[in-house]
């Protein structure tokens, strides 16, 4: 049981050597490979601070803040993050305004105004899936198709 045991704590370091984990995907992983994963394994790379569900939070957070609050919510929640942690980071994250995220989306599309209504709703579209208030959407397209 005890080599055992050393397998799976080996193992897990070996994944998070490689990436963070959060505490449900790592289980997830070491029990599609060895079964059951016993608590103390867990308890023991959280002690030693090598599996952290806040750190890989700000970290995933960090590193995709152009998919927008919402997206990212859901992406955590399914990586077993638990929702007010989730939620809390997400919330403490400085986004781009609006307008800025606008402008970008622009600048990436090569689009310039005044832009014809396809482009208009493609923008409103990708700038929605990034988690911005519809009708603030439709106001800033407004103001800036309007010479």
């Amino acid at each position: 049981m005890i080599a055992r045991v050393n397998d799976i704590y080996l193992h897990a370091l070996k994944l998070l050597e490689r990436r963070d984990y959060t505490i449900s995907d790592l289980r997830k992983k070491l029990e599609a490979k060895f079964g059951s994963v016993p608590q103390d394994v867990i308890d023991q790379l959280i002690r030693k601070n090598f599996l952290n569900d806040l750190r890989f939070t700000e970290n995933y957070v960090n590193k995709r803040k152009n998919r927008g609050p919402a997206s990212l919510l859901a992406e955590l929640m399914a990586h077993g993050v638990p929702e007010p942690l989730a939620q809390d980071v997400v919330s403490q994250t400085e986004w781009p305004s609006l307008r800025e995220a606008l402008i970008a989306k622009m600048k990436d599309w090569k689009v310039r105004v005044p832009f014809q209504s396809r482009d208009a709703a493609r923008l409103f579209r990708a700038l929605a899936r990034l988690g911005y208030d519809e009708d603030a959407i439709r106001e800033e397209i407004e103001q800036l198709r309007e010479p």
